[in-house]
């Protein structure tokens, strides 16, 4: 192609046809222009597509985090609705003064638990790693911040670190006090056995432990239900913008 160009202009040239060839040669850098606009036209598309498959890929690694830490959640309702259950006997106990039989001892196995959520934040971290403007929603991207580093940080760190606080000020000196494991158990959980049931039982201090951390377990469900409202809702938004990305 090239050389046919140069045959051309040789041979006007030759021929002393001065502007033929200007037209000529103006037409020639239109066709160079025009060639090399379609190659830049050609490579920002080869890159916008290279850019919506790492977009794509990070919308469903983060999607199928929120998931995980959704059905991770719903284990933790259901644990703590049991846990809050018992507990919840276990201050009637209190109230009441019913007197000790072993058919309680079940009550006792998991009262006083909590949950540790123990997210999953790969996707997210993956996405920091590139820059989160790689998200070209604005409206979703902020979306995703907030859910990932102010909702959850909430669950899995703040909340978690007060309920430890607990655990630590509260919960072990209450245990040690009232409770002792039977080690010859074949249960792998060694249920918590009263040691003196009479005295806990008229003991003021057990029963606002048992109020305290009965609320804790009572707004950490209501929070993780109302997280799980809130990541559900994401996952239709990213889905439906994976619908107009794909």
């Amino acid at each position: 192609m090239i050389k046919f160009f140069r045959t051309i202009r040789k041979s006007l040239v030759m021929e002393s046809k001065t502007f033929l060839y200007f037209k000529y040669a103006i037409g020639e850098i239109v066709l160079v222009v025009i060639g090399i606009l379609i190659a830049l036209q050609i490579n920002n598309w080869n890159e916008e597509r290279k850019e919506l498959k790492v977009e794509t890929n990070i919308l469903k690694d983060i999607k199928r985090d929120i998931f995980e830490n959704i059905n991770n959640l719903e284990s933790g309702i259901t644990q703590l609705k049991a846990s809050n259950n018992h507990m919840k006997q276990v201050i009637q106990l209190y109230e009441n003064k019913i007197p000790y039989t072993d058919s309680l001892l079940p009550l006792f196995s998991d009262f006083n638990s909590y949950w540790d959520p123990d997210f999953t934040y790969a996707g997210f971290e993956n996405l920091k790693s590139l820059g989160v403007s790689l998200i070209s929603n604005e409206q979703l991207r902020k979306e995703i911040i907030n859910l990932i580093e102010v909702e959850m940080d909430i669950l899995d760190r703040s909340e978690m670190s007060r309920l430890d606080q607990i655990s630590i000020t509260m919960t072990f000196p209450m245990i040690r006090k009232y409770f002792h494991r039977d080690l010859s158990s074949v249960d792998d959980n060694l249920p918590l056995i009263p040691s003196d049931y009479e005295a806990m039982m008229n003991d003021i201090e057990f029963f606002n432990f048992c109020t305290e951390l009965g609320f804790r377990q009572m707004r950490s469900i209501v929070r993780y239900q109302n997280f799980n409202s809130k990541a559900s809702k994401l996952i239709d938004k990213i889905d439906n913008e994976l619908k107009q990305l794909l």
